[in-house]
Protein backbone atom coordinates (compact mmCIF):
# COMPACT_ATOMS: atom_id res chain seq x y z
CA UNK A 1 0.00 0.00 0.00
CA UNK A 2 1.18 2.96 -1.27
CA UNK A 3 0.11 6.12 0.70
CA UNK A 4 0.48 9.57 -0.88
CA UNK A 5 -0.30 13.20 0.09
CA UNK A 6 -3.39 14.06 -1.26
CA UNK A 7 -4.27 17.92 -2.90
CA UNK A 8 -7.05 20.04 -4.25
CA UNK A 9 -8.01 21.63 -7.52
CA UNK A 10 -5.87 24.58 -6.55
CA UNK A 11 -2.89 22.16 -5.91
CA UNK A 12 -2.75 22.75 -2.41
CA UNK A 13 -1.97 19.92 0.05
CA UNK A 14 -4.92 19.04 1.77
CA UNK A 15 -2.93 17.92 5.06
CA UNK A 16 -3.98 14.00 4.70
CA UNK A 17 -2.56 11.33 2.73
CA UNK A 18 -4.28 7.84 1.04
CA UNK A 19 -3.93 4.86 -1.04
CA UNK A 20 -3.12 6.45 -4.37
CA UNK A 21 -5.11 4.00 -6.56
CA UNK A 22 -7.70 5.32 -3.68
CA UNK A 23 -7.94 9.19 -4.80
CA UNK A 24 -11.50 10.52 -5.35
CA UNK A 25 -12.73 13.04 -7.57
CA UNK A 26 -11.51 16.48 -6.57
CA UNK A 27 -8.45 14.65 -5.11
CA UNK A 28 -4.96 15.02 -6.45
CA UNK A 29 -1.58 13.53 -5.89
CA UNK A 30 2.15 14.51 -7.14
CA UNK A 31 3.91 13.02 -9.53
CA UNK A 32 7.22 14.61 -11.24
CA UNK A 33 8.70 13.84 -14.79
CA UNK A 34 12.07 15.23 -15.69
CA UNK A 35 13.26 15.62 -18.96
CA UNK A 36 16.91 15.28 -19.87
CA UNK A 37 18.86 16.44 -22.53
CA UNK A 38 22.32 16.36 -23.58
CA UNK A 39 25.08 19.28 -25.21
CA UNK A 40 23.81 17.50 -28.45
CA UNK A 41 20.22 18.83 -28.22
CA UNK A 42 19.28 14.73 -27.57
CA UNK A 43 16.87 13.54 -24.88
CA UNK A 44 17.49 10.74 -22.72
CA UNK A 45 14.19 8.79 -23.11
CA UNK A 46 14.00 4.82 -21.39
CA UNK A 47 11.99 1.77 -22.11
CA UNK A 48 8.76 0.01 -20.04
CA UNK A 49 9.51 -3.33 -19.15
CA UNK A 50 7.09 -5.83 -21.41
CA UNK A 51 5.25 -6.72 -18.37
CA UNK A 52 4.57 -3.02 -17.35
CA UNK A 53 0.57 -2.69 -16.86
CA UNK A 54 0.87 0.39 -18.24
CA UNK A 55 2.67 0.93 -21.55
CA UNK A 56 4.40 -2.02 -21.65
CA UNK A 57 7.48 -1.96 -24.20
CA UNK A 58 7.05 2.13 -24.72
CA UNK A 59 9.61 4.12 -24.52
CA UNK A 60 9.24 7.46 -22.31
CA UNK A 61 11.10 10.63 -20.44
CA UNK A 62 11.80 9.70 -16.56
CA UNK A 63 8.92 10.16 -14.50
CA UNK A 64 7.24 8.92 -11.74
CA UNK A 65 4.94 9.63 -8.48
CA UNK A 66 6.13 11.55 -5.25
CA UNK A 67 5.85 9.54 -1.67
CA UNK A 68 4.24 10.62 1.18
CA UNK A 69 6.10 14.27 2.23
CA UNK A 70 8.12 14.18 -0.88
CA UNK A 71 7.95 17.48 -2.76
CA UNK A 72 8.13 17.39 -6.66
CA UNK A 73 11.66 17.92 -7.21
CA UNK A 74 12.58 15.37 -3.92
CA UNK A 75 10.54 12.79 -5.86
CA UNK A 76 12.40 13.74 -9.33
CA UNK A 77 15.49 13.23 -7.47
CA UNK A 78 15.19 9.83 -6.34
CA UNK A 79 13.17 8.67 -9.40
CA UNK A 80 15.91 9.05 -11.30
CA UNK A 81 17.98 7.35 -8.92
CA UNK A 82 16.10 4.70 -8.73
CA UNK A 83 15.26 4.37 -12.27
CA UNK A 84 18.68 5.15 -13.94
CA UNK A 85 21.08 5.17 -11.32
CA UNK A 86 21.47 8.98 -11.85
CA UNK A 87 22.82 11.06 -8.96
CA UNK A 88 21.53 14.52 -9.22
CA UNK A 89 20.98 17.35 -6.82
CA UNK A 90 18.45 20.41 -6.08
CA UNK A 91 20.89 22.98 -8.36
CA UNK A 92 20.94 20.69 -11.53
CA UNK A 93 17.46 20.55 -12.03
CA UNK A 94 15.26 23.17 -13.35
CA UNK A 95 11.58 23.76 -12.41
CA UNK A 96 9.87 24.13 -15.87
CA UNK A 97 5.43 23.98 -14.38
CA UNK A 98 3.01 21.79 -13.46
CA UNK A 99 -0.10 20.80 -15.25
CA UNK A 100 -3.04 18.41 -14.38
CA UNK A 101 -4.23 15.52 -15.11
CA UNK A 102 -7.00 13.33 -13.40
CA UNK A 103 -5.77 12.60 -10.55
CA UNK A 104 -2.49 13.91 -10.48
CA UNK A 105 -0.26 17.30 -10.40
CA UNK A 106 2.50 16.85 -12.78
CA UNK A 107 5.32 18.84 -12.25
CA UNK A 108 8.06 19.11 -14.64
CA UNK A 109 11.99 19.42 -14.16
CA UNK A 110 14.50 19.56 -16.97
CA UNK A 111 18.15 18.70 -16.53
CA UNK A 112 21.07 19.31 -18.59
CA UNK A 113 23.44 16.56 -18.32
CA UNK A 114 25.87 14.08 -20.84
CA UNK A 115 25.19 10.52 -19.53
CA UNK A 116 27.13 8.10 -20.98
CA UNK A 117 24.02 5.41 -21.14
CA UNK A 118 26.82 2.46 -20.35
CA UNK A 119 26.78 4.25 -16.86
CA UNK A 120 23.65 4.12 -15.71
CA UNK A 121 22.12 1.32 -13.63
CA UNK A 122 18.63 0.71 -15.01
CA UNK A 123 15.85 -0.33 -12.34
CA UNK A 124 15.13 -4.29 -13.19
CA UNK A 125 11.57 -3.95 -12.17
CA UNK A 126 10.72 -0.95 -14.44
CA UNK A 127 13.32 0.04 -17.33
CA UNK A 128 14.74 -2.54 -19.39
CA UNK A 129 16.60 -0.24 -21.97
CA UNK A 130 17.79 3.47 -22.03
CA UNK A 131 18.88 5.70 -25.08
CA UNK A 132 19.38 9.19 -26.65
CA UNK A 133 17.71 9.99 -29.20
CA UNK A 134 16.72 13.33 -31.29
CA UNK A 135 13.60 15.18 -30.46
CA UNK A 136 12.23 14.17 -34.10
CA UNK A 137 13.12 10.54 -33.35
CA UNK A 138 10.71 10.53 -30.26
CA UNK A 139 7.91 12.15 -32.14
CA UNK A 140 8.33 9.24 -34.77
CA UNK A 141 8.32 6.90 -32.18
CA UNK A 142 5.32 8.35 -30.45
CA UNK A 143 3.30 8.59 -33.98
CA UNK A 144 4.72 4.56 -34.49
CA UNK A 145 2.67 3.83 -30.90
CA UNK A 146 5.75 2.86 -29.34
CA UNK A 147 6.30 5.80 -27.13
CA UNK A 148 3.95 7.14 -24.20
CA UNK A 149 3.20 10.84 -25.39
CA UNK A 150 2.54 12.26 -21.64
CA UNK A 151 3.73 15.42 -21.77
CA UNK A 152 5.41 15.36 -25.07
CA UNK A 153 3.80 18.44 -26.61
CA UNK A 154 4.17 20.19 -23.50
CA UNK A 155 8.13 19.14 -23.79
CA UNK A 156 8.00 20.27 -28.07
CA UNK A 157 6.75 23.81 -26.98
CA UNK A 158 9.02 24.50 -24.08
CA UNK A 159 12.18 23.51 -25.85
CA UNK A 160 10.79 25.27 -29.28
CA UNK A 161 10.51 28.03 -27.73
CA UNK A 162 13.32 28.50 -25.08
CA UNK A 163 15.65 25.62 -25.28
CA UNK A 164 17.00 25.90 -28.55
CA UNK A 165 17.21 29.68 -29.26
CA UNK A 166 20.32 31.85 -28.70
CA UNK A 167 20.17 35.78 -28.03
CA UNK A 168 21.52 38.38 -30.85
CA UNK A 169 21.14 41.92 -31.20
CA UNK A 170 19.10 43.50 -34.92
CA UNK A 171 18.98 47.26 -34.37
CA UNK A 172 19.97 46.86 -31.07
CA UNK A 173 16.81 45.09 -30.42
CA UNK A 174 17.11 41.67 -28.87
CA UNK A 175 16.22 39.02 -30.94
CA UNK A 176 16.29 34.77 -30.66
CA UNK A 177 17.44 32.85 -33.12
CA UNK A 178 17.61 28.79 -33.60
CA UNK A 179 20.09 26.52 -32.56
CA UNK A 180 20.62 24.57 -35.79
CA UNK A 181 20.47 21.09 -35.27
CA UNK A 182 22.38 18.51 -37.55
Amino acid sequence: MELVDVYDERHEKLGYTKEKKKLEIGEFRLSCFVWIINDNGELLIQQRLATAKKCPNMWETASGGAKNGESGIDGSIRELQEELGLKVNKKELKYIGTFARTNDYVEVFLLKKNVKIDNLKLQEEEVQAAKWVKISEYEKLIKDDKACDTSFNMFKEYYNKYYNKYVVFIDGKPVLKEIENS
